[in-house]
């Protein structure tokens, strides 16, 4: 089967509605090149479909029901070819038998079946070729599918790991957030409450020392009470001295009338003398007044 009939059979396919998608368009562009790049001019179905499935590998966009419908596409163009190439060999080989020989009819007609039938044998050999073929590309497309398979379950499986990783280590750090935020807290609720003790103290000075000065002035109010009061008391005391004084002056005086006596001591007289309420003694050089 040359490259061009295998083009022309996927072409066929993927243009059946008329139209070609972009993601098909690309898969035939990937596939042409690779078959360019083999250096055989005639593939069989192995070849084919070892190609088919390293195309399907580069891109996975294709789905496998479409895969499959290019591989069925390209497989039966296979299989028609050949069919074609077995007929066209039957009746050149029957031609070339009865030019040569030029035999009678009968046994031409000999030749022509024993050529159909060892053209038969060929087509049943080729046939049983064409299967072993298309078993030994199935079983290399299960391989590759059972490949896809546990590749796609490795990728998930290491997606899966990386995802349990991103999430501890998101947890991690919400651990280490919450962890600095309880500690920053703890620092903030520690200065809160220093600053607290710190104005507590500063209050209870306050109150000592406005207690130290109220007890201060209590003590100077006191004192200064205790001052006037002393001094009320030596004014009483003088006050009472002064009318003892008095009363014991009009005591010795009582009954003296307007004018009194005049006595003399040794060197000296003293006089007593009333004048309009009050006493003057007179006597020497010396005189007493006294308020009555």
């Amino acid at each position: 089967m040359t490259l061009t009939q295998i083009l022309t059979a996927l072409m066929d396919f993927l243009m059946k509605d008329g139209s070609i998608d972009p993601v098909h368009q690309y898969f035939y562009k990937e596939f042409r090149n690779i078959l360019n790049q083999d250096e055989n001019r005639e593939f069989d179905v192995k070849q084919v479909r070892f190609l088919l499935d390293k195309t399907r590998s580069i891109m996975d966009e294709v789905t496998e029901e479409d895969f499959q419908g290019m591989v069925q596409a390209v497989l039966t163009q296979y299989r028609n070819t050949n069919d074609d190439a077995l007929n066209d060999r039957i009746r050149k080989m029957a031609a070339d038998d009865a030019a040569a020989q030029k035999l009678n009819a009968a046994d031409r007609e000999k030749r022509v079946e024993e050529a159909r039938k060892r053209a038969e044998e060929e087509a049943r050999l080729a046939e049983e070729e064409r299967i072993r073929s298309e078993a030994r590309a199935a079983e290399l497309a299960r391989q590759a599918e059972e490949d896809r398979v546990r590749e796609e379950a490795r990728l998930a499986a290491e997606s899966k790991v990386a995802e349990d990783a991103r999430i501890a280590e998101i947890a991690r750090l919400e651990a280490e957030r919450l962890t600095e935020e309880n500690r920053l807290a703890e620092v903030a609720r520690q200065a809160a409450e220093e600053v607290r003790r710190e104005a507590e103290e500063a209050r209870l000075a306050e109150e000592a020392i406005r207690k130290a000065e109220e007890d201060r002035l209590a003590e100077q109010a006191r004192l200064a009470e205790e001052a006037r009061l002393a001094e009320e008391a030596r004014r009483r005391s003088e006050d009472d001295a002064l009318a003892n004084e008095k009363a014991a002056y009009w005591d010795a005086q009582s009954g003296a009338g307007d004018s009194a006596p005049t006595e003399d001591h040794g060197g000296g007289s003293m006089k007593l003398l009333l004048i309009g309420g009050a006493v003057v003694v007179l006597g020497g050089a010396a005189a007493a007044f006294f308020l009555l």
